[in-house]
């Protein structure tokens, strides 16, 4: 998801970018709502940058803010720790551009409040669907991490989370079309089919999961379950691919299917 900071001093100016995120969010060129939503707004500075963590963000910045901190200094915190971020100044104060490039923050976007609000929505409605563009190119590229798993909730809408918090995607049983994502805190149910899932990281175990072997706790052959998270989620092979889950962990992570195994197992 990318996640919206309003960071502005001008109470009516903050109300209506926020309008606008919102209007954007549903009303756009694309045939689904934008996956964004407000995350924070505020004036102040040091808030913003509290709450910056390594996720997603869109930055709708004012520079003068009547504070020791500037809109720069916190596009910077924001570049510093942000996954993603695309940065956009809304000021009325021009003569800091340069700071900007000696600082180098590189801004998606900077926009002079002196111009009339309608302008000011049309470049920000531009820039909020260019923004989400190159986000949604970032993730299906995968760009930074590879230690993500992606799924599409919706057609057009990808999300991740943590490989290493994952332990199985599942079939949800009498229900058609329908998946379980489990992890460590994780349980996400979304609509879509196992045989689309790619991610060759995986493994199947049965006809209806796909576990992460490396989360893998404990294997109990006998049982032929597959523990995780201190053996309070199991999770049964089948006979199978009893051989292939075994050889996995035995080899500590090397696993490679041939195509002549893969079918028979199959």
């Amino acid at each position: 998801m990318l996640k919206v900071i309003i960071l502005e001093n001008d109470d009516y100016q903050a109300d209506y970018t926020e309008r606008l995120v919102s209007q954007r969010k549903l009303i756009n060129a694309t045939p689904n709502s934008y996956d964004i939503e407000l995350y924070l707004r505020t004036n102040d500075p040091q808030k913003v940058i509290n709450s910056i963590k390594d996720e997603a963000y869109l930055a709708i910045l004012d520079i003068e803010l009547d504070n020791q901190l500037s809109g720069i200094d916190v596009a910077e915190q924001i570049r510093k720790k942000a996954e993603f971020e695309e940065i956009i100044f809304v000021t009325a104060y021009q003569e800091y551009l340069p700071y900007t490039v000696s600082r180098r923050i590189e801004p998606f976007d900077y926009i002079s409040k002196g111009k009339q609000i309608e302008s000011i929505a049309d470049r920000l409605r531009i820039d909020i669907d260019e923004a989400y563009a190159r986000y949604q190119n970032y993730v299906s590229a995968n760009l930074k991490y590879q230690d993500k798993f992606t799924y599409e909730p919706i057609h057009g809408v990808k999300r991740q989370v943590n490989f290493d918090d994952l332990y199985y995607i599942e079939s949800v049983k009498n229900a058609n079309r329908r998946l379980r994502i489990v992890g460590k805190n994780i349980r996400i149910e979304y609509h879509g089919e196992l045989r689309k899932i790619t991610d060759d990281r995986l493994l199947r175990v049965s006809q209806s999961t796909l576990i992460n072997p490396v989360s893998v706790e404990r294997f109990d052959k006998k049982e032929r379950a597959a523990y995780f998270d201190g053996k309070k989620i199991k999770v049964i092979v089948s006979y199978r691919k009893l051989k292939l889950l075994t050889n996995f962990l035995e080899n500590k992570g090397s696993l490679s299917i041939g195509k002549d195994e893969e079918n028979l197992e199959n």
